[in-house]
C-alpha cells in the first residue's frame, strides 16, 4: 500500500494513541516477549504519527502555494 493513499489522520485520534501508548523503557522485569509486543504497538503509532505529519505538511505547503 502507498502511505500516500492513506486517509487523513485526525489530530484528536494521534493524541489519544500517543497518550494510550506512551514511548516508555519496559522495566527489567518485563519479559522479551512482552516488550516485543508492547513496542510493536508503538511501532504502529510511530508510523501513523508520521504519516499524520506528512499529511499536515502537505496540506501547509499546498496552501502556501494558494
Amino acid at each position: 500500500m502507498d502511505h500516500s493513499d492513506l486517509p487523513p489522520i485526525p489530530k484528536d485520534l494521534m493524541e489519544a494513541l500517543d497518550k494510550r501508548f506512551p514511548e516508555k523503557s519496559p522495566s527489567l522485569k518485563t519479559s522479551i516477549d512482552e516488550i516485543r509486543f508492547e513496542s510493536g504497538k508503538r511501532a504502529v503509532v510511530r508510523f501513523l504519527l508520521d504519516q499524520y505529519n506528512l499529511q499536515n505538511e502537505k496540506v501547509i505547503k499546498t496552501q502556501v502555494l494558494k
